[in-house]
């Protein structure tokens, strides 16, 4: 039994590690696109934030753990495959969808369908709110009236302040997604805090880029509303002990950002690849667990 438990652990930092790579997007994509600090530094402070939130990590580690109670082992090492090859193409997608209905479809049986209702319905949810609340406050932002270079010094400090709000949610939301059907203790939620940091800092980069430059070109302040709207809804839905998933809620704070300059600054065709690995991630993990489980 013993040996089993190693497995599932070493799985479940695996997939931390992952989601460092992927999910570093939701925190560093918009200082990265600002040009605020090269992508090593921004890492830094990033890693900091992240174990700060494994501390709170139980909250959503407990919701995880009542969805089933079956072998978490097969599900993480699929959600892993897919998660590793959407991320080798570039594209933010969402772990906390794979992770789930990899879960739920291998352990159909056991699985709590109506609290995996709910988490679906914070899944639509929290980018809309992310997207609302960005509008509303990068036009109430934009309102103000503050000379230039102090305007953008702010910022500048407000984006890696944000951007530090983010990555707290991916220590206290999104690690514990990998981790809460493993364990829910605090320090192997720091652990895997370390290596959902090393994958940020190894293989991050490239889906920072598709999140910070090439959906929409942010000016500073875009950049930090997009980033505080994230971590607004975020850490609401993690007070609730709902997984939610950062790369859906910063993808919508930055259309948010955008859409006040009108609906035609998106960068469509991009987006349009995003919700497609949306829908396609979580549903193959989905379909491949259910037909595991029934074979």
């Amino acid at each position: 039994m013993i040996y089993i438990n190693i497995l599932a652990l070493l799985a479940g930092f695996y997939i931390a590690f992952v989601i460092g790579a992927n999910d570093a997007a939701n925190a560093l994509g918009t200082s990265f696109g600002a040009r605020i600090l090269p992508y090593k530094r921004l890492t830094i402070l990033f890693g900091f934030f992240v174990l700060s939130g494994t501390l709170i990590a139980y909250r959503v580690g407990n919701t995880m753990h009542l969805l089933t109670n079956g072998n978490p082992i097969p599900p993480l090492l699929i959600a892993g495959i897919i998660i590793t090859i959407i991320t080798y193409k570039g594209l933010p997608i969402s772990t906390h969808q794979v992770i789930v209905c990899a879960l739920v479809g291998l352990n159909f049986s056991s699985a709590d369908l109506k609290l995996f209702s709910k988490i679906v319905g914070s899944w639509i949810v929290s980018p809309i709110l992310s997207g609302a609340i960005a509008f509303i406050l990068y036009r109430t932002l934009e309102s103000l009236r503050i000379p230039v270079l102090e305007r953008e010094r702010l910022l500048r400090y407000g984006l890696l302040l944000s951007g530090g709000i983010v990555a707290f949610n991916l220590g206290a939301n999104d690690l514990p997604t990998a981790l809460g059907s493993v364990t829910n203790n605090t320090n192997m939620f720091l652990i895997g805090g370390f290596f959902l940091w090393m994958g940020a800092l190894i293989l991050g980069r490239e889906v920072s880029k598709t999140v910070g430059r090439e959906i929409i070109e942010l000016s500073l302040l875009g950049a930090f509303v997009a980033q505080l709207s994230t971590g607004i809804a975020v850490f609401i839905f993690t007070n609730f002990g709902m997984p939610v998933s950062t790369t859906q809620a910063i993808i919508g704070g930055v259309v948010g950002v955008g859409l006040t300059k009108g609906i035609k600054t998106a960068n469509w065709n991009t987006l349009k690849k995003i919700m497609l690995g949306w829908i396609l991630a979580p549903a193959c993990a989905l379909v491949i667990g259910y037909m595991l489980f029934k074979f």
